[in-house]
């Protein structure tokens, strides 16, 4: 008997017995299982293609290889989705998210609807970092940023509650700068017909992604347009000598405002889970999605899209930079809340 329990020790030891050795539990946990990917936009947009794409490939980067199946569930910019996710779907990682950076600032800033706490999220990464473009027509006295604290400039927008709204309105209010915004256009591709046609000057939040697969001409060099700021808190490769709107605050204040309002662009296009997700299943989603950004599949299946996958973030560093969002002054918070509100 002594025997046969030594000659299993050393077995085990020697790496012969491997079967319990090398069980692994997220493997087994997902295996045989469906993952739901509920995306908070509605179908056939940016945000649902970002999100399917992600669906289409997570499955075969997880543990156990479970079957990723995607669904829509739109409503408040993802918040409907996302209060869902915290309050009514399982916590045991079968269930995640998709929606806009958006998600990562709502609650803080006192949105109607919000009914969830950031911080508490299970972020796994965002899938492509917006980076918002101002530019105006080559015939107006705007040349640069500068001359938009002096010179009015007429910009075409979509709809109250659109970036191209709130992001100028901010500026306007945090930096002094004269936008006139016209809304109404109804989407991009109104809003570049108006500026083609002279209805407008330029506009105050224009996709790099969405410009350089519709009219990359207007920005390259001799083109049509002059890209006058980027609104992010990084600067974009494509346009590498054009400052951020945090590069023109003056002040700590307006840098803290301002970093507060557009951190959302940097999340772009984020996915997570439920709060209280167990931890291992958490790290393999994360594992996943870092996988999935380099992923040579992947990226062929990008380029064929023409899509723009810029600057992706995992998750560690999102729910870093939620947790730094909410630890600033809450008068600082108030301001940023107060002037990015949409009108009524």
């Amino acid at each position: 008997m002594w025997a046969c329990t030594r000659l299993l020790s050393m077995a085990v030891l020697c790496g012969l017995v491997t079967p319990a050795a090398q069980a692994d539990p997220v493997a087994d946990f997902y295996k045989g299982k469906e993952i739901r990917l509920i995306i908070g936009q509605p179908p056939g947009g940016g945000y649902d293609t970002f999100a399917r794409l992600f669906a289409r490939h997570l499955g075969r980067l997880m543990p156990g290889n479970p079957i990723v199946i995607p669904q829509n569930m739109p409503g408040a910019a993802g918040m409907a989705m996302t209060n869902s996710l915290v309050a009514i779907q399982p916590r045991d990682g079968t269930v995640i998210g998709a929606a806009s950076g958006q998600i990562g600032t709502a609650a803080l800033f006192g949105a109607p609807g919000a009914r969830y706490d950031a911080r508490e999220l299970g972020w796994i990464g965002s899938l492509n970092s917006e980076v918002g473009l101002v530019v105006a027509r080559k015939d107006v006295p705007v040349k640069r940023f500068a001359d938009l604290l002096d010179h009015e400039l007429i910009v075409g927008a979509s709809f109250a509650t659109d970036s191209n709204v709130i992001y100028p309105t901010t500026m306007n209010a945090v930096l002094g700068t004269k936008f006139k915004i016209i809304p109404g256009y109804g989407g991009t591709s109104n809003v570049a017909i108006a500026i083609e046609r002279g209805e407008v000057q330029g506009t105050a939040s224009w996709h790099v992604s969405s410009i350089m697969t519709a009219k990359p001409d207007w920005i390259a060099p001799g083109g049509f347009l002059t890209v006058l700021l980027q609104l992010a808190l990084k600067r974009h490769p494509a346009v590498p000598d054009v400052p951020t709107v945090i590069e023109v605050a003056k002040t700590d204040e307006q840098r803290a405002v301002l970093e507060l309002i557009f951190a959302q662009q940097d999340m772009g296009r984020p996915v997570y889970g439920p709060p209280g997700m167990p931890p291992e299943r958490l790290a393999a989603l994360r594992a996943a999605f870092d996988a999935f950004v380099t992923d040579g599949e992947v990226r062929a299946e990008v380029e064929k899209m023409r899509l723009e996958m810029h600057n992706p973030m995992p998750g560690k560093e999102i729910k870093a930079m939620i947790d730094h969002l909410y630890a600033m002054p809450p008068e600082v918070i108030r301001k940023a809340a107060t002037v990015s509100r949409p009108a009524q």
